[in-house]
């Protein structure tokens, strides 16, 4: 069986892999967001392929403890970046008493289905998005597969009404597991309903034989809470710099989210070929949008300081 593949990253059955990447700002190095992998690439036949296609370094985000440490023994550096949440399919996770009253409540107001992501589907999805709480904020970019295909699976809960309350896409990362990409909740749902989603699709995954589904990853989150192994000091640059941006990003609010669900916290790892710095870690924040929601929410923060002093 091979190794998991990095998060976003998808297996198909193709000849050649397809690496969607982005140039770093003020470097040559390529960050590899996601990437298309064919069935037969084990990670060292990946290795030999990303090193002849990226000849002046690569990065990528999302490994697995083992596949990173795959990458390190061929002179890689690596980095943890937080954890994500894996549920196990043969397992309970929804016999929490939190998580069963959700779904009590969740019920009165409709049910879970499957949606093909086809042409006019994809444009009731965008359109969504567009009602979401969010939606009028800066977004991260490239951490996820932002635009559904059809190579992503759609679930969502539809009111009785018909009307979409929440959606969640799902990509293929292996054998027998996906991915979370995106998790959309309309701005004017009622609560209980991102549990009731999530209960729905664990359902219909168990039935279909998936072994195991990632809801994502908590970034940082793991590293600030007495990690099993003492932080690099580049790790403890990150933390020091997170613990002061909290009011940018509620990653404790997904934590608690997630962590509903008693799921097995797996670390994330951040892997390249070449030299990991601040000053790589800097033009990653400005790739994936972080430096964007920092100033919309500090400037936000400030204004309403400004009024509370009035």
């Amino acid at each position: 069986m091979h190794e998991l593949l990095p998060l976003s990253w998808t297996r198909i059955h193709g000849i050649r892999p397809v690496y969607r990447d982005i140039a770093l700002p003020f470097s040559r190095t390529r960050w590899i967001s996601y990437a298309d992998i064919p069935h037969d690439y084990t990670l060292q036949i990946l290795y030999e392929d990303l090193s002849r296609s990226y000849p002046d370094g690569y990065v990528f985000r999302g490994s697995t403890p083992s596949t990173s440490t795959f990458f390190s023994e061929r002179n890689c550096m690596t980095l943890r970046t937080g954890a994500e949440a894996v549920l196990e399919l043969n397992s309970a996770h929804l016999e929490r008493k939190t998580v069963l009253s959700s779904l009590v409540r969740g019920g009165k107001q409709g049910s879970v289905t499957e949606v093909p992501l086809n042409d006019a589907n994809q444009q009731l999805f965008e359109q969504f998005r567009c009602e979401t709480k969010h939606a009028h904020k800066p977004q991260l970019r490239h951490l996820f597969r932002e635009k559904p295909s059809r190579a992503c699976r759609c679930f969502v809960f539809r009111a009785y009404s018909g009307e979409w309350l929440a959606a969640i896409t799902l990509s293929i990362r292996g054998e027998l597991a996906v991915h979370t990409e995106l998790m959309l909740r309309h701005r004017s749902a009622p609560g209980d309903i991102m549990e009731s989603l999530v209960a729905g699709i664990f359902e219909i995954l168990k039935r279909e034989g998936v072994r195991e589904w990632s809801l994502g990853e908590v970034p940082f989150m793991m590293l600030m809470q007495n990690p099993a192994e003492p932080l690099t000091p580049v790790e403890q640059l990150m933390v020091s710099l997170v613990s002061n941006c909290k009011h940018a990003y509620d990653f404790e609010g997904l934590y608690r989210f997630k962590n509903k669900f008693a799921p097995f916290w797996r670390p994330v790892m951040l892997c390249t070929n070449t030299r990991l710095s601040p000053f790589m870690l800097a033009q990653l924040a400005v790739s994936m949008g972080f430096t964007d929601i920092l100033t919309h929410e500090s400037l936000g923060y400030f204004r309403q300081s400004l009024v509370s002093a009035r």
